[in-house]
């Protein structure tokens, strides 16, 4: 089961923080995500999927836990050494039924990574599966030693 980790934006009994500073009254009333500083707000709920990393020889696996997710609903990015995983689930109430009892919320996954070292962006393969993403990421390949012919200039 994944990690429940954000809020609902907007909700009854959510923490949503204004940041009103006083020497700015232009900026009054803007959240604090609007200001770049603090927590990070979504429309719906987030949880954090179980993600399990493997090292091999030619780079890393990552195996994640996505229930709900569609490959159309998924975005795994990376830049700059971070990996970035989003899904989006789209909830599927059957038409014509009111909901009497839920046991779990329906929410998106978001979960973010650094890598250390370099690794080839455009060899990285994923495929999903029954919810289960595998992202097969390559090792970048170590730059090769070149000579380099020294010329005397007169």
């Amino acid at each position: 089961m994944a990690k429940r980790e954000a809020t609902r934006a907007g909700t009854k009994g959510s923490k949503q923080s204004q940041a009103t500073p006083t020497s700015q009254p232009e900026l009054e009333g803007k959240l604090s995500a609007e200001l770049d500083v603090g927590e990070r707000t979504h429309e719906r709920l987030v949880f954090v999927p179980r993600v399990d990393i493997y090292e091999t020889e030619t780079g890393l696996v990552v195996v994640a836990d996505l229930p709900g997710v569609s490959p159309e609903g998924l975005e795994v990015t990376l830049e700059k050494r971070v990996l970035s995983i989003y899904g989006r689930v789209e909830e599927d109430t059957p038409q014509g039924y009111s909901q009497a009892y839920r046991e779990y919320d329906v929410g998106d996954f978001e979960r973010q990574f650094t890598l250390s070292g370099d690794f080839d962006i455009n060899g990285i393969e994923a495929n999903m599966k029954d919810g289960v993403l595998h992202l097969a990421i390559p090792r970048a390949p170590e730059a090769a030693t070149k000579r380099i012919e020294v010329r005397s200039v007169s």
